[in-house]
């Protein structure tokens, strides 16, 4: 009896390592077929632009084709949803923003998943600030002039943003905390309507992201007053930071990136994440996203990680008292 016993744990454990082995080799040889990636706004933004270069020079990485599918809606929850749903295979990957992961999660009561428990981060892709922009006939030149007007005059001064609760819905509610005025937030449905109003002189300011304001800066049509980073930018040279110009440690940021449902293999993760470094090098890469005037910000999984948590801290409390949640 122990003799045939014997071979039996003998013959269990040889096929468990087989099955262990082939788990192994599975994810050593990822990807076996193409992957998809779900971008979260409609197709032709500047977004899914960049989003698909970066597709091309990381399957060429990779050696399978990748898929960009756009799930455009629900505030960009929808394409979340589905990937949070997906197999952890490495065959479906998120391009996040911060209204997915962070953002929306907040505001909205069920978006139908955990940005943080459903996901496993690879890598940042791109990340770019917001400016305050004025308009030629706004007068204001300096941040530190809308500061002392907006002092002078509470509650009298409109800015403009791109909708509520948008990011630059919310680097407002921030200046006003950290600056200590009150200003009239004027929100448009979308970008354009609100550089409209702005160049029309309806508005005298708008808070915007930095790559939306490129163009406008070099042809002199609007004023940079400040740009919500650490560091001034090569895309707005002579705009100083907000610390520069006199509110301290003021960063907002919009960003995209990858990531995959929780539980895909660490093997997977750090493959597309090396996938995605070599991308960000490649010429096309460069040159697209510079055109766009966005920055490019590789990273470590971990490092994405660490900026969605903390990037979900500090925008918690300032989500709650704009009464957005």
């Amino acid at each position: 009896m122990l003799k045939w016993t014997s071979k039996l744990v003998g013959c269990l454990a040889a096929a468990a390592m087989a099955l262990a082995g082939g788990g192994a080799l599975a994810q050593s040889d990822y990807p076996t077929r193409p992957i998809t990636f779900v971008v979260p706004y409609a197709a032709g933004g500047a977004t899914d632009v960049a989003v698909r270069v970066i597709a091309e020079a990381m399957a060429r990485d990779v050696g399978q084709n990748i898929v960009v599918v756009n799930k455009a809606g629900g505030g960009a929850t929808i394409a979340a949803k589905s990937v949070a749903e997906a197999a952890p295979d490495g065959y479906t990957v998120l391009v996040a923003v911060a209204a997915n992961l962070i953002t929306n999660p907040i505001i909205l009561d069920n978006v139908g998943y955990d940005p943080i428990a459903d996901f496993e981060p690879v890598s940042l892709l791109s990340a770019n600030p917001v400016i305050l922009v004025s308009s030629k006939e706004s007068g204001f030149t300096t941040l530190g002039e809308v500061i002392e007007a907006a002092k002078a005059d509470p509650g009298v001064i409109p800015v403009a943003s791109y909708g509520i609760g948008t990011p630059s819905h919310l680097a407002i509610e921030l200046l006003e905390a950290q600056a200590g005025i009150d200003l009239i937030h004027i929100p448009f449905n979308g970008g354009a309507p609100a550089q409209t109003a702005l160049m029309g002189g309806h508005v005298p300011l708008m808070m915007n992201i930095l790559p939306s304001e490129v163009e406008p800066l070099k042809a002199g049509e609007v004023v940079g007053l400040a740009i919500g980073q650490m560091k001034e930018s090569a895309f707005a040279p002579g705009v100083p930071t907000f610390s520069e110009a006199g509110v301290k440690d003021f960063e907002a940021l919009t960003f995209f990136g990858l990531v995959v449902p929780a539980g895909t293999p660490r093997a997977i993760v750090e493959r597309l994440n090396a996938a995605a470094q070599t991308a960000l090098t490649d010429e096309n890469v460069v040159a697209t996203l510079t055109r766009q005037g966005m920055a490019i910000w590789p990273t470590t999984a971990e490092g994405f990680g660490e900026m969605i948590a903390t990037e979900t801290t500090k925008w918690a409390p300032i989500i709650k008292a704009a009464g957005l949640k």
